[in-house]
């Protein structure tokens, strides 16, 4: 998917927040702010809808605490995969 540069940079930054996740007890709170961002830069690109939509679920599910805290860090990975798979096309 070809992007704007300025749009690269941002969404480089949160993939690599969803890759590498700061270990904190606070992720509940972070994660949906980044999920957000990520949305926002994503919705000027049609082909990523289905990105758009997964981000969407999974920051409602981290606002209303629905993700177990044992398998929060690889959703976020999963998040972040997401992301360079849909930016390496």
């Amino acid at each position: 998917m070809k992007m704007r540069n300025d749009d690269v940079k941002r969404i480089t930054e949160i993939k690599q927040y969803l890759l590498d996740p700061p270990v904190s007890f606070r992720l509940y709170e972070y994660a949906p702010v980044y999920l957000r961002k990520a949305i926002e830069v994503l919705q000027n690109y049609p082909e990523s809808k289905s990105v758009i939509d997964y981000f969407q679920q999974l920051a409602e599910q981290f606002e209303t605490r629905q993700i177990n805290q044992a398998n929060l860090l690889t959703i976020l990975k999963e998040a972040g995969i997401a992301i360079s798979k849909l930016t390496s096309k």
